[in-house]
């Protein structure tokens, strides 16, 4: 079976966005393996112990913007901090139910968000990426 993207990693505290996602993800064969984190904070954890295992790295995340205990945009700041070099392979692509134009500048002026798209994810915006 072929696959668009080996690794891919969604980080929503949404468990039903999620699970959709999930299966969009695999009914497409949009990616082989699927990371969910259901916090930004796992999610930093997780790419800071695998820094130096590109092959552990996605190449794409899937990002909420806001979640509790950090959001979408701490998550981005703290992966800029953390200087985690994911390479060119690594791309942020941020999904959020918010259509707050504060929101969408401050996510896209960053040089690792590639797009922004509101929920509900459709198959055309996966097979998109």
């Amino acid at each position: 079976m072929s696959f668009k993207y080996k690794t891919i990693m969604i980080v929503d505290d949404d468990a039903i966005d999620n699970y959709l996602v999930n299966v969009l993800i695999k009914t497409n064969n949009i990616a082989e393996t699927i990371l969910e984190f259901d916090n930004g904070e796992k999610a930093i954890e997780y790419l800071h112990n695998n820094k130096n295992n590109h092959d552990n790295l996605p190449e794409i995340i899937l990002l909420d913007i806001y979640m509790p205990r950090m959001n979408g945009i701490e998550f981005i700041d703290k992966l800029d901090e953390l200087d985690i070099k994911c390479g060119k392979k690594c791309k942020i692509c941020v999904v959020s139910s918010s259509i707050n134009d504060n929101d969408i500048l401050r996510t896209k002026l960053n040089a690792n968000v590639f797009k922004y798209t509101t929920k509900p994810i459709t198959p055309e915006f996966l097979l998109s990426l």
